[in-house]
């Protein structure tokens, strides 16, 4: 009895560890009081319902109420400390129906960190995507790689949990009915259960760790020429300037440069203004 009571509570560390891992935390922590914040967010929602009102009748004037929304959400964001996916994806809704593809990207992928498995935010983000003049295709190995583990890339993070709890108490089930039969289909659905349980797991550690330590990033201006060095005098790195959205890795920083790898493995650097990280 003792040990199965030790054994319960270890599934139960486990299955919290996980959660911390892959739940960021939302809570405001900026100097924006509640009131301020609440009037801000109502006033950016109704901003962005009346320039979506006046996108077919009056396009410069919805523009610049746009441009009103945007102004709302970021000072909750920037001033109030609130970081959490519904805001991101509504700021980003806001820099797409205003033209700014590259922030729109941007916060969509920072909206990405709060709630990966949203179909909405999935669909805005490629429809973004597909808006970008630049068209850089992933490296070949690494869409082998996504195919190949399927059930880490396409399994929502939140179904993996789940997953993995039930076939984590699954095991001390049968291992618990093993101290009083040998049956063999049970002993098998031990190690499968364990099997199970440990792909998943191993799944979600590693998504974890991940987000913890890949610096991605977005190019927000407008176009930027990309160079073989960290200073104006080296070469450009293509023959044509790079364009906002084009996704990117950091891979160090340098006074007022970033170097970085575009999503097909080419390098280069490019000034630390004209690109922003998904991580703030």
């Amino acid at each position: 009895m003792k040990r199965r009571s030790i054994r319960i509570a270890l599934n139960s560390a486990v299955i919290a560890v996980v959660l911390v891992c892959i739940a960021p935390a939302t809570a405001p922590c900026g100097d924006l009081p509640l009131p301020e914040m609440q009037h801000h967010l109502a006033e950016a929602e109704e901003s962005f319902r009346r320039a979506m009102a006046l996108d077919q009748t009056k396009p410069d004037e919805a523009l610049n109420v746009y441009q009103k929304s945007i102004m709302h959400f970021e000072r909750i964001i920037d001033e109030g400390g609130v970081r959490n996916g519904r805001l991101y994806y509504n700021l980003g809704n806001a820099y797409f129906r205003w033209g700014d593809i590259g922030r729109a990207i941007l916060n969509y992928r920072r909206a990405a960190l709060y709630m990966p498995n949203d179909p909405n935010l999935k669909q805005n983000l490629e429809f973004a995507r597909s808006r970008r003049e630049d068209s850089i295709e992933r490296k070949q190995a690494e869409k082998v790689f996504k195919t190949l583990f399927f059930l880490h890339y396409d399994v929502p993070s939140n179904v993996r949990l789940a997953i993995f709890s039930y076939a984590f108490a699954l095991v001390w089930v049968c291992a618990a009915v093993l101290l009083f039969t040998k049956r063999g289909g049970m002993r098998l659905l031990l190690v499968v259960s364990a099997l199970v349980s440990a792909l998943f797991l191993a799944s979600l550690i590693v998504e974890s760790v991940s987000l913890a330590r890949k610096s991605d990033g977005v190019i927000v201006a407008d176009q930027v020429v990309a160079r073989k060095g960290d200073a104006e005098t080296y070469e450009p790195s293509f023959t044509e300037p790079l364009h906002a959205g084009t996704e990117f890795s950091l891979l160090t920083r340098r006074t007022g440069w970033l170097h970085v790898e575009l999503e097909d493995g080419a390098r280069c650097w490019l000034p630390a203004a004209s690109g922003e990280l998904v991580l703030e």
